[in-house]
């Protein structure tokens, strides 16, 4: 008889937003196509903390693993491993205020899907890389259409 069980560690990525203060970022319009270019604005209400600033468009990859033990037992574990399939990256100029930024979503990039063993997801973030700290982190989902 084979059991399944699911594995799961907490995330940095999770923690890193219920960190972070001072920071936040919005889509003017969350959907868009391969090829397209979308339109993001961070807003920074406080600079303390946030280290150096930039923004990107990132696409990660989200699939299963399974592992099958050996012997009598023949058990079988699952855990979900990420990918980065895409990230573009652009400089924020250290100033409190809204910073518009512009991405072209790949032409031949992944589009979003979301499966039981496979999911595509984009989002655009700001981040703060801090010195002795977890950086800052605040993000929005898009979605991106073939």
């Amino acid at each position: 008889m084979t059991s399944g069980s699911v594995s799961w560690t907490p995330s940095l990525d999770g923690l890193r937003k219920k960190l972070t203060k001072g920071l936040e970022v919005r889509v003017e319009q969350p959907e868009a196509r391969r090829g397209e270019e979308i339109q993001a604005v961070v807003t920074i209400v406080d600079l303390a903390g946030l280290g150096t600033l930039e923004v990107g468009l990132v696409c990660v990859e989200h699939y299963d693993e399974e592992t099958y033990t050996g012997g009598e037992s023949g058990g079988a574990s699952r855990t979900t491993s990420t990918s980065t399939q895409h990230e573009q990256w652009q400089p924020l100029p250290s100033q409190q205020g809204e910073h518009s930024v512009r991405f072209t979503i790949p032409q031949q990039g992944p589009f979003s899907y979301e499966g039981s063993c496979l999911s595509l997801t984009w989002e655009v973030v700001a981040r703060g890389a801090r010195k002795r700290a977890l950086d800052a982190k605040a993000s929005q989902e898009i979605t991106v259409r073939p």
